[in-house]
């Protein structure tokens, strides 16, 4: 692993997909890495890179952030690199209070908000002159079902917040007024109505932008095309997407955002391009790493380590100290090589199941799905897997697709035995 940059230990928050990239890449760089999750026994805590493993109290908000607050105060480390948007909102009330324990690999806490909020984005991307498509927040039955005459169908409900779903769905499309009928005779006996969006349909692909930013200005921009997701509307997680040349109009609009907010860190900026007249409608701004940052780092874009340098930056700036702009990282290269895909096959094939359980999938079609798959994994970049570090994916994949079978059939066993 060569030599450790003076030592430094950094805990990374949250265990998802992108998780083992971000330890990959700190502890290729020479960083102690501490794992922060709620699963000790997870994938990524088999991961080579892992020093420790730290167990955090999920039970509540306010546990989950005392427990970090404890763990700042009593291990000191020298940096946290949140990962999961879940982490990053729970700690948003407390973390003007938590940023003087350590440097954060993550935006400060205000702009985290911010880009969170659904409609304050569409707000300011509207004030930018970032193209959008219409929406309105909730009001009534009455006036939804007004304002989705007025878009035309089809139109989207999804909530201003992504980490909240809509009828256990990321986002629903509805192509007609008979189906919007559907959700608007439950809309009212919602828990938080308050929360709904509701958004003309844009049609196009998904281009998720990656970007890396000190105070606005973009160090970093990596464009990439989702090809598909594990929903049949394409709207749920990409499981295979392609890099793309950098579009100059999509990087201009990111730019536009990030000095807006006055943006430091690294996060995934998204757009929806139809390739027919090429238009474009802003989707969303994550201010976090993207859950396929494996693909720009595999060609040479190493974002993690990125967030780390800007965390260093933003700590030396908030501290007022006179080497702060030195601290400020080199920009990565815009030159990077298109139409190289990554495949996320865990997700990929799991979709795939979940499909043919539900008859959508059958004869040729599932033939066609099977070797698309085959074909995807052969030549792509997997989102999770590494030959230099391969017990984390083959632990993922034992977990989903033997034991927990084998957990829901035993108590049936077990019953039939008696």
């Amino acid at each position: 692993m060569g030599m450790r940059p003076g030592g430094k230990r950094v805990l990374v928050l949250g265990d998802y997909r992108q998780t083992v990239t971000v330890v990959r890449s700190l502890g290729r760089a020479g960083y102690e890495i501490i794992l922060g999750t709620d699963q000790p026994r997870g994938s990524t805590a088999l991961s080579r890179y892992v020093c420790d493993v730290w167990t955090y109290d999920n039970a509540s908000g306010p546990r989950f952030c005392h427990s970090v607050e404890s763990f700042l105060r009593e291990r000191r480390p020298d940096f946290v690199f949140t990962v999961g948007e879940t982490q990053l909102r729970r700690l948003i009330p407390v973390g003007q209070r938590l940023e003087s324990l350590a440097a954060w690999a993550n935006p400060d806490f205000t702009a985290v908000a911010r880009c969170f909020d659904k409609r304050a984005m569409y707000e300011l991307a509207a004030s930018l002159e970032v193209p959008g498509m219409p929406w309105t927040g909730w009001t009534s039955v009455a006036g939804w079902r007004r304002r989705a005459q007025e878009f035309g169908f089809p139109v989207v409900v999804k909530r201003k917040d992504s980490a909240e779903q809509v009828l256990s769905r990321k986002a629903l499309i509805y192509t007609s007024e008979a189906q919007f009928e559907s959700f608007l005779a439950t809309a009212e006996g919602d828990a938080n109505p308050g929360s709904f969006v509701l958004q003309k349909y844009a049609p196009g692909v998904r281009h998720n932008c990656h970007v890396g930013a000190a105070d606005g200005r973009l160090l970093a921009y990596f464009q990439q095309k989702v090809l598909r997701t594990d929903e049949a509307d394409d709207t749920g997680i990409g499981v295979a997407g392609v890099s793309v040349a950098p579009s100059p109009a999509l990087r201009a609009y990111c730019e536009r955002l990030t000095r807006a907010l006055r943006y430091t860190g690294i996060g995934c900026i998204q757009f929806l391009v139809d390739e027919r007249n090429h238009a474009v409608a802003f989707l969303e701004f994550n201010a976090r790493m993207d859950s396929t940052a494996a693909l720009p780092y595999r060609m040479g874009l190493d974002f993690p380590l990125l967030a780390l340098q800007l965390g260093a930056y933003r700590q030396a700036r908030t501290q007022g100290r006179a080497d702060a702009k030195r601290l400020i990282p080199s920009p990565l290269p815009d030159a990077y090589r298109a139409g190289v895909t990554y495949h996320w096959l865990h997700g990929d094939f799991g979709a795939f199941l979940h499909q043919v359980r539900g008859g959508s999938l059958r004869g040729a079609a599932l033939a066609r799905r099977l070797l698309g798959m085959a074909w995807l994994s052969m030549r792509s970049y997997h989102l999770t897997f590494d030959w230099r570090d391969p017990l984390p994916t083959a632990h993922m994949f034992w977990s989903r697709y033997v034991v927990n079978p084998l957990r829901r059939r035993l108590p049936a066993a077990r019953s039939l035995a008696r």
